[in-house]
């Protein structure tokens, strides 16, 4: 009987840095595509670990390459395909956070003109996942799991969304309703009163944020009456707290004001 079938992680590791350098990618950017951590990918370059078959069947797809030219010592003279980057990417990336706004509005009333659109079964369908975790309300668990949804991506989908969750609770309101889904990106830079989803104490929230002159975390209640759901860390409380995102939203919150 024969036994089972082992990979050489040093060679899925090279072929996977080739790949990821001809296409321009950063680990970070296989660890959105693969739905796994940062730490997750930075193992699979080293050749410490290899993902799962199915994670390998999403880079084949994604890079355009088989299994095998993953898995295997490549042949000589074989030269990997190169994805350029697309115009439209290109365009959006050199706009400012007004221009980016435009384009997605005038990209999505395109997609709603007909002679524009693209015949349905010639249409590439693509997913966000959903997270089947409520936050905001102080019962929830960590976000990085495998308790999900796949949705499909349509025009109120924002393109740089990585994730979508629902919000429960009125701690957010009038912004962000209790039931609403807001989406979420992963690694953007957060400026102070922007809003994002938090791990804390093993609860998810969905917060506005700022630093204070001692270094005290305070996550805030956009809703002038809910200000006794805010939540206070000073630096030295030992206490943990992730932030998995931040959220999309059509405009920059004010800074909250309580009564």
């Amino acid at each position: 009987m024969s036994g089972p079938i082992s990979y050489d992680r040093h060679i899925f590791a090279d072929n996977l840095l080739a790949l990821m350098k001809q296409y321009g990618e950063k680990q970070v950017d296989v660890a959105r595509l693969l739905g796994v951590s940062k730490a997750a990918v930075s193992g699979y370059v080293r050749g410490e670990q290899m993902p799962r078959m199915d994670k390998i069947e999403v880079l084949a797809q994604h890079y355009g390459v088989t299994r095998g030219a993953l898995l295997s010592e490549p042949e000589e003279d074989v030269v990997l395909p190169v994805s350029p980057t697309h115009p439209a990417l290109a365009v959006y990336d050199s706009l400012n956070d007004a221009g980016q706004r435009e384009f997605i509005r005038y990209g999505r009333f395109l997609t709603q003109q007909p002679s524009y659109q693209v015949p349905k079964e010639q249409r590439k369908v693509e997913y966000i996942k959903h997270y089947l975790v409520p936050a905001a309300a102080g019962y929830a668990s960590p976000i990085e799991g495998e308790d999900y949804e796949l949705l499909e991506r349509d025009m109120d989908t924002p393109l740089e969304a990585d994730f979508s969750i629902t919000i429960r609770g009125d701690s957010m309101e009038p912004y962000i309703r209790d039931g609403s889904t807001v989406y979420v990106q992963r690694d953007a830079p957060l400026r102070e009163f922007d809003v994002g989803v938090f791990y804390v104490d093993g609860d998810v929230f969905c917060k506005q944020w700022c630093v204070d002159y001692r270094g005290t975390l305070h996550l805030l209640s956009a809703n002038p009456l809910r200000q006794d759901a805010n939540i206070v860390i000073p630096r030295e409380s030992g206490r943990v707290c992730v932030c998995f995102g931040k959220v999309l939203l059509p405009t920059r919150l004010p800074e909250p004001h309580y009564g």
